[in-house]
């Protein structure tokens, strides 16, 4: 039953809404019990993945003597790790681990190796001049936790080979666990609209925060650049972004990470449709659901990346339909590029207001300046902080004041992949930077994946206006390019090892 999932979903998103309507009615719905809600949330999804992959794995069949067979805790270790990808960081980081142990256990007991695309090469480069960089900082030399995942996620890949089969069934799990994340986070933002009696249009609309005592928000106010002292204190005027009360149930609080992993689902979901197999079912209702909700819950998030994203993945998208359906397509794509570009001189105000960060724009200044000084070497490994913050303050006369005199907020890091690199590595930062880039490139263009091709696409933009997430980005690639690679028999480098 292809609606089967969807009505589901929605009868439970309705009636889950219409109850906390009544229980606004009956001023039920407090800020003294987000706390419930929220655990209550995070409840519901640990619940409801739990029996999406129950119930997925009674549909797949492997063989007693099939490469399945051996692989399923690695299988498991990665429908686990997709899943986590929508919870806090330190939950995807624990699954990493698992992956990694159960891929090692398979190695022992295989003695095989599989031999990786050659732009693993290019991370592993990438993440020698992270490890490198530390050399020099206040902290000294050290193996930062936050590159290690450039080493365990690779070596990962190359210890076991799951059939196409099984990865588009992970694949789905993970698709329609979005699907779950997406409907538990309008209806926990929901709770938080109705008490804090907000305006929709103004939320959706423009980027907004929200004074409220708020239980047990220590992280919460960090964020925001206070301390739990000062956000317990009713003297203490707490504003939190509106973004908090949309993710704040899963810990996982960045509307851009979430953009990101809420965007891997949807490229996810668009491959899966185009696939239609037998052993695994996604709908066009199901697909157009996630579209929905995944494009209404960035807007609830008020992330700008997120939202162009979006456009970007569903327009590459329809791009490749039309190629495959209409025999003009150099024509069809002239049309979509002049109709793109007539709306953006005819929109060119709004486009421009939506787009426009004075803050960011700052930001970028200071760093070009502090590149300018320290072009071959910057700072190192994870200071930027500490020298943007020095090199705003040589600047302070030329600054607005929305960035100095710092109130609550110091600028943590340049808002730009490019420049940051520049910011810590100088010029060899932006080299290794376009050397990893173009190496994945290469290969989604050769290999003709649409599932990398859409994500780099989308990693692209995300460098020009953010920097970090690597362990986001680094698990979709290495997953996209697991599928792209299954069944392909000169991956062996060789049939076994003595021990």
């Amino acid at each position: 039953m292809p609606i089967r999932f969807p009505v589901i979903i929605l009868i439970f998103s309705i009636l889950a809404g219409v109850m906390m309507v009544i229980l606004h009615w009956f001023h039920l719905i407090t800020p003294a019990g987000e706390p419930y809600a929220r655990f209550g949330a995070l409840g519901l999804f640990i619940g409801c993945f739990l029996l999406l992959g129950y119930r997925q794995a009674k549909h797949l069949r492997f063989s007693r003597n099939g490469a399945d067979q051996d692989n399923i805790f690695i299988m498991a270790g990665l429908t686990v790790l997709l899943a986590s990808l929508f919870v806090a960081n330190v939950v995807s980081h624990i699954a990493i681990g698992l992956l990694a142990f159960a891929s090692m256990l398979h190695f022992l007991h295989t003695r095989k190796l599989y031999a990786p695309p050659k732009f693993f090469y290019f991370l592993l480069a990438y993440a020698l001049l992270l490890l490198f960089g530390t050399i020099g900082t206040q902290k000294g030399f050290r193996f930062p936790d936050r590159i290690l995942a450039f080493y365990v996620l690779p070596l990962t890949f190359c210890c076991f080979s799951l059939s196409k089969k099984a990865l588009l069934k992970a694949a789905e799990i993970f698709f329609k666990t979005g699907i779950i994340f997406c409907v538990i986070t309008i209806l926990y933002w929901f709770y938080n609209f109705l008490h804090l009696d907000a305006d929709f249009i103004a939320w959706i609309t423009g980027k907004t925060s929200y004074s409220v005592q708020m239980t047990d928000w220590e992280h919460q106010a960090r964020l925001q650049g206070y301390s739990w002292g000062e956000a317990l204190t009713k003297d203490t005027e707490v504003y939190y972004s509106a973004y908090l009360f949309v993710t704040s149930w899963s810990y996982f609080y960045h509307p851009t990470a979430n953009s990101i992993v809420l965007l891997g689902g949807l490229i996810t979901g668009f491959y899966l449709d185009h696939q239609k197999k037998d052993f695994f079912t996604v709908s066009k209702w199901e697909l157009l659901l996630y579209n929905v909700l995944c494009l209404f819950v960035i807007m609830l998030m008020q992330s700008r990346i997120g939202i162009v994203g979006f456009l970007l993945v569903t327009g590459i998208t329809g791009l490749y339909y039309l190629k495959q359906k209409i025999k003009h397509f150099k024509i069809a794509l002239l049309a979509c590029l002049l109709l793109v570009g007539a709306s953006l001189t005819m929109f060119h105000h709004q486009v421009s207001d939506f787009i426009d960060d004075d803050v960011r724009d700052v930001y970028r200044k200071i760093a070009a300046s502090y590149i300018q000084e320290h072009f071959w070497w910057g700072c190192g490994f994870d200071q930027q902080q500490l020298v943007l913050n020095e090199q705003a303050e040589k600047m302070k006369d030329t600054l607005p004041e929305i960035v100095y005199p710092h109130t609550n907020h110091s600028i943590t890091h340049a808002h730009n992949q490019i420049l940051g690199n520049m910011v810590q590595f100088g010029i060899w930062g932006l080299i290794a930077l376009i050397a990893m880039f173009a190496a994945m490139a290469h290969y989604a263009v050769k290999n003709r994946s649409y599932l990398l091709q859409t994500f780099l696409c989308f990693v692209l933009l995300f460098m020009l206006i953010e920097e970090g997430e690597y362990i986001l980005i680094l698990i979709f690639v290495l997953f996209f390019t697991a599928i792209n690679e299954a069944g392909k028999r000169d991956r062996t480098m060789q049939q076994g090892f003595k021990f």
